[in-house]
């Protein structure tokens, strides 16, 4: 038995960088500040951002998911 795997393919999603701003900006909701989260999937370790984006998802009191991750992420910075 074959299993076949349907990806959706996007012709703007051309490296894991992408692919991870993209992710972050939609279950962040911040889809607007994509520039902000491919600046980040740039030059932070990708698992260090997905573990800050489970922090933030997990923390349900927030308005503002995208300025939460941007400060937890300050905050790592600054913890180093």
């Amino acid at each position: 038995m074959k299993i076949q795997k349907t990806y959706k393919k996007s012709p703007y999603l051309h490296s894991a960088a992408h692919v991870l701003a993209d992710e972050l900006s939609v279950k962040l909701n911040d889809k607007k500040h994509f520039g902000f989260y491919l600046k980040m999937a740039l030059t932070h370790d990708h698992g260090l951002l997905r573990g800050i984006a489970g922090q933030v998802l997990e923390s349900s009191t927030t308005k503002k998911p995208g300025a939460l991750f941007a400060y937890l992420l300050k905050k790592s910075k600054n913890d180093t």
